[in-house]
């Protein structure tokens, strides 16, 4: 039997798209060939394959949909078919796909559709604006009629911002953005865009209308900035939280084709957006992303800093995981300096950012080596500097103890001494295991100025330590059985806490079903042969394997917790004399 009367066997006896969903599993699959067959009986009306359509169910299966979807997504522009049949037939496929499938994968081919004389006017004609995808439809449409009479689409569109209300306008405000073809399309769009803006007091049509007239200046080689600035500002003044989440988006896809004075007024409404605007945070930090991957480092630097200390509580550093990604991985020695600075500031939300960074950074300790002579800071800032770093670094002692190094490089005396002081008490007090080990490498350094410095610290722990052992052990301070359990069960709940909310970062929770052995060191899974794949199903041994880490805690977390607690928020909140 050839491909093709399989094709009209299948479609024949009604089993179309499940010929479709199957056919790539086969080793023989030539999926060209068979949409160009299928295609070819459609035109000759032999067959109807947007009546098949009507068949689609949802059964759940992901991979049945996916592959229909696609073989309509590649042959829908190649099909004749009349507009009420076609928009039946994607109504379909989109209602199918629905949000998790990306039933949108279908928006491109039927837009192309559109591009055939009468079809777009057609398909808006269908339009009654009681579906809830019916105004994408109609941009989809507009989209279509711009590819063969550019001037007519704008024109038509532009009717319908100025004369139709609701989802009508709705849509053509969404398609504007895309019918200036040309530099003159876009200048008389953007114009007359303006004037309908100026009477406009709805947010979505503000913050729409920004990104259109944003985007049709970028389209058409900046296009009429003037009047694309007018249109950012009265969008800025007037509109809300729509607005902003617009505007993050056009800086996010736009920023590089708008002139430097409309990039300014998008970085201005970006410093204003509230910490519990999700949309606008999001389309922010992608923007930010590609901000701080070019030449615009310092710009992306001075939003977050504006937005951590406007939105304490509201907005952590982490809401823009973009942008510290990229500062951490590409621009580490901006980060070092960075730090200096945010410490320097006071600004606690500031502060919080440096410590966050650096704890997002996992395997060996951040080291930071950020030279300080540049500054021109004096004692007074130094000091400052180095409280700050012990305040907000403390449980990453070996970065704190970085900082302070940093600090005796300077060669400054009373920050020197400072410095010193601050390494001893608190850090290697409460941590001379690990850091104990990494300075007594970094004092064997002797071109380092700040080896001498770590040498005395390190003399002053040993002494500490040799006046603790000749106390001995004085059983009355022992902890009873029921501290020693309280203390146990803490630590234990503690670890399951973190445990928790590792899991719920971890991508593994998305790729693997979480099993619980009860005993055993291994597991045992059998597979089933995956679709029509011949044999029997498959056993998978998984042998258990063990893993350890080391936390070292800090000594006065456990003799006197509340005392370091204190110090350590006084560090963190302290002001700079003046």
């Amino acid at each position: 039997m050839t491909l093709e009367q399989e094709i009209i066997q299948a479609l024949e006896a009604g089993q179309w798209l499940d010929f479709v969903s199957r056919y790539n599993l086969r080793d023989d699959a030539d999926e060209a060939s068979m949409r160009a067959l299928a295609i070819g009986l459609h035109k000759k009306g032999r067959f109807d394959l947007l009546a098949a359509i009507d068949g689609l169910d949802d059964d759940g299966d992901t991979f049945r949909f996916y592959e229909i979807q696609q073989f309509y997504s590649d042959a829908l522009p190649q099909l004749n078919a009349e507009p009420v049949a076609m928009l039946k037939a994607v109504r379909r496929l989109v209602e199918e796909g629905g949000p998790n499938r990306d039933g949108g994968f279908i928006a491109l081919p039927f837009r192309d559709w559109c591009k055939g004389a009468g079809r777009a006017t057609a398909i808006a004609a269908l339009l009654d604006f009681k579906e809830p995808r019916d105004g994408w439809y109609l941009r989809l449409a507009l989209e279509g009629a711009s590819t063969s009479d550019p001037d007519g689409a704008l024109d038509w569109a532009l009717t319908l911002i100025a004369n139709q209300a609701g989802p009508p306008r709705t849509a053509a405000l969404e398609a504007l953005g895309s019918l200036g073809t040309t530099p003159a399309l876009a200048a008389r769009a953007i114009t007359a865009l303006r004037h309908h803006l100026e009477q406009e007091t709805d947010d979505q049509s503000l913050g729409i209308g920004l990104y259109s007239a944003i985007e049709l200046h970028g389209r058409g080689e900046q296009a009429n900035p003037a009047d694309t600035s007018a249109i950012v500002t009265l969008a800025a003044n007037r509109g809300g939280s729509e607005m902003r989440g617009r505007a993050m988006q056009a800086l996010w896809f736009q920023w590089k084709s708008a002139t430097p004075a409309i990039l300014n007024q998008l970085i201005e409404i970006a410093e204003t957006i509230d910490g519990d605007d999700a949309v606008a945070v999001d389309h922010l930090d992608h923007a930010l992303y590609q901000m701080i991957s070019g030449k615009h480092v310092e710009r992306a630097i001075g939003i977050v800093r504006k937005l951590l200390s406007a939105n304490r509580g509201a907005l952590t550093v982490h809401s823009f995981d973009g942008f510290e990604h990229q500062l951490l991985t590409q621009h580490r020695a901006r980060f070092e300096t960075l730090a200096v600075e945010w410490f320097l500031s006071g600004d606690r939300a500031l502060g919080e950012a440096v410590m966050a960074l650096v704890a997002k950074v996992h395997g060996a300790p951040m080291v930071l080596r950020p030279d300080l002579a540049p500054f021109g800071y004096g004692p007074a800032e130094l000091i400052f500097l180095a409280r700050k770093a012990v305040g907000y670094l403390f449980s990453t002692p070996v970065t704190a103890a970085s900082l302070l190094m940093a600090i005796m490089r300077t060669g400054i005396g009373d920050a020197v001494k400072g410095a010193t002081e601050l390494l001893f008490d608190p850090l290697l007090i409460n941590y001379s295991g690990e850091l104990g080990d990494h300075l007594r490498e970094a004092a064997k350094d002797t071109n380092d100025p700040a080896a001498q410095h770590v040498q005395a610290a390190l003399q002053q722990l040993e002494n500490y330590l040799e006046r603790l052992r000749a106390v001995g052990r004085v059983k009355a301070l022992d902890p009873s059985e029921r501290e020693r359990m309280i203390e146990w069960r803490r630590r234990q709940q503690e670890m399951e806490e973190a445990m928790k909310a590792g899991e719920k970062e971890s991508i593994f929770s998305l790729l693997a079903t979480k099993v619980v052995l009860l005993y055993g060191n291994r597991s045992i899974t059998y597979v089933q042969p995956f679709g029509d794949e011949p044999g029997p199903e498959r056993r998978i041994v998984t042998e258990m394997q063990s893993h350890h880490h080391s936390h070292e805690y800090a000594r006065m977390i456990v003799v006197d917790p509340h005392g370091i607690d204190l110090m350590l928020r006084h560090f963190r909140v302290e002001r700079l004399p003046t």
